[in-house]
């Protein structure tokens, strides 16, 4: 004998009211998202929002030992690899404006998305980050006197001149995407040996050169021909990217 059952069964309501929280959650979430008033700034903007905003606070994404070497007046180190950093800014005041900033941009944008992510009322994010804020030769905070660097200007010129094709990827060793390049462009450096020359240089080993280039950001790919700059594009670049740029040399 058929049983009848029910159009709206236990089952079913099980599955309506399922469909019903997860359309909550997930709305909540785009809520939260939407009212949050973030901006990319310039150092200059940043600088003098500071000055009239006395409450605000400022974030420090970087690992402690950047930290160290020098940060903005007042800012508090949170990194952002910590596992705890959710966790951490989760704790925060989310209806006081935040001033985020990180070495060139790229972790601090990723700071902004967890905090629209929780509702934060206002963030603004340092554009360039604190590389971009030397630049202006703001001030620093307990910053360290400049080191001996380990690549100069000199060195620079020496081997764009003994190349007449140079692709330069500026890195740094904690930028995830600088390194998640890397092996692309070791592949690449095998490839055209005798063609073209394709250089890393390390920023943290080269500030006085990457100063006066402007190199703000990363990672950073520049390519030279005959000791001129001809293309520059920031931000990670696959391998077939980079074949594309090398395309320029022809």
């Amino acid at each position: 004998m058929k049983v009848y059952q029910h159009p709206y069964s236990s089952n079913s309501y099980l599955y309506i009211l399922v469909m019903m929280i997860s359309f909550f959650l997930f709305s909540s979430s785009l809520s939260a998202a939407a009212q949050t008033l973030s901006k990319t700034i310039t150092a200059v903007e940043f600088q003098n929002q500071l000055k009239t905003s006395p409450k605000a606070v400022i974030l420090d994404v970087r690992t402690p030992e950047e930290f160290k070497s020098g940060h903005l007046n007042q800012a508090k180190n949170l990194d952002i690899y910590d596992p705890s950093f959710q966790d951490q800014i989760s704790k925060m005041d989310k209806k006081q404006p935040v001033y985020v900033y990180c070495k060139g941009g790229g972790r601090s944008a990723n700071a902004v998305k967890k905090m629209q992510e929780l509702g934060f009322n206002t963030v603004y994010e340092l554009k360039g980050g604190i590389m971009a804020w030397e630049q202006g030769g703001l001030p620093l905070q307990d910053a360290e006197k400049p080191k001996i660097d380990l690549f100069t200007s000199n060195d620079f010129d020496k081997m764009l001149k003994a190349n007449k094709n140079v692709l330069v990827d500026f890195y740094a060793e904690w930028c995830i995407p600088c390194k998640e390049m890397e092996p692309s462009l070791a592949k690449l450096k095998n490839q055209f040996k005798g063609k073209i020359a394709i250089e890393r240089i390390n920023v943290d080993e080269a500030k006085s050169l990457t100063k006066s280039i402007k190199i703000l950001g990363l990672p950073v790919v520049a390519l030279y021909r005959d000791g001129i700059e001809i293309k520059r594009v920031t931000g990670f670049q696959s391998e077939q990217d980079l074949l594309n740029l090398l395309q320029q040399f022809k």
